[in-house]
């Protein structure tokens, strides 16, 4: 993991305590609560951190599952602790699993994107949220010092993932953008800045500090093998029964005495 346990738990604390933290997650909320209400099945998945389990909560799927590698201290039926690198979960068993930033907090997002799509049913769906490079976001990190969560998680390249999804036979239906505010600290600035979520929306959709893709598993049609045969059976007659062939097998038996 990029920076090990640790930044499981900030993020975690930025997303619950801090300003900015709790706008990116309303945002992302609500980007998913209208997927989530049209998208049906039984078991649905996040991969993440505890506050995320939260963006199941308009999802009508009975069964609801946090995986995070961080300790729950709390009775959880929904919490499953795990590794990353292996998830404890049958392939080809889930509806719809997402995985909120959760590429970005570690060494080896390929891997765990693998991970996830194997167990992502036929027909199911994987939702992938990450930081956009090509953003104010993205800006503001490059002239941060890194020290902090979210500038010290690793904002991948969009395409990249996009690439990884295809490989993984996964087919890209939507892409969605939103935070195209600058990341600001101050409160009433940034309520200020509102106009430019519109905006932004219209004109510069490229531009949000913020990314959703909704890609569905592909079902691989099987193909039947025809059978070449080399001999004729238009002159060849095959007993249908038990007692067909051993009346056959009487009559021959006749003509050889």
């Amino acid at each position: 993991m990029t920076h090990g346990y640790r930044i499981f738990q900030h993020f975690n604390q930025w997303l619950s305590q801090q300003y900015l933290g709790k706008c990116l997650f309303e945002t992302e909320q609500q980007l998913l609560s209208s997927l989530l209400k049209r998208h049906y099945g039984r078991h649905a998945l996040v991969l993440g951190v505890p506050r995320q389990l939260e963006l199941l909560q308009s999802s009508a799927m009975p069964c609801h599952t946090l995986i995070s590698p961080l300790v729950c201290h709390e009775e959880n039926h929904h919490y499953i602790e795990a590794d990353f690198r292996e998830l404890p979960i049958l392939t080809g068993s889930i509806d719809l699993v997402i995985l909120p930033h959760t590429l970005e907090l570690i060494d080896h997002p390929r891997h765990l994107l693998i991970e996830a799509c194997r167990i992502v049913k036929p027909e199911g769906l994987i939702v992938i949220a990450g930081f956009n490079r090509l953003s104010s976001w993205g800006i503001k990190k490059i002239f941060s010092k890194g020290h902090h969560v979210p500038w010290s998680l690793n904002f991948l390249h969009l395409h990249e993932i996009k690439n990884w999804l295809r490989l993984a036979e996964f087919e890209l239906e939507e892409q969605r953008t939103a935070l195209f505010r600058p990341p600001i600290k101050n409160k009433m600035v940034y309520q200020k800045l509102m106009f430019m979520e519109k905006i932004g929306d219209i004109c510069f959709k490229h531009t949000g500090g913020i990314y959703l893709l909704f890609a569905r598993a592909k079902v691989i049609p099987l193909t039947p093998i025809k059978l070449k045969w080399k001999q004729q059976l238009s002159q060849i007659r095959l007993p249908t029964t038990r007692g067909g062939y051993i009346a056959r097998h009487l009559e021959h038996s006749k003509k050889i005495k």
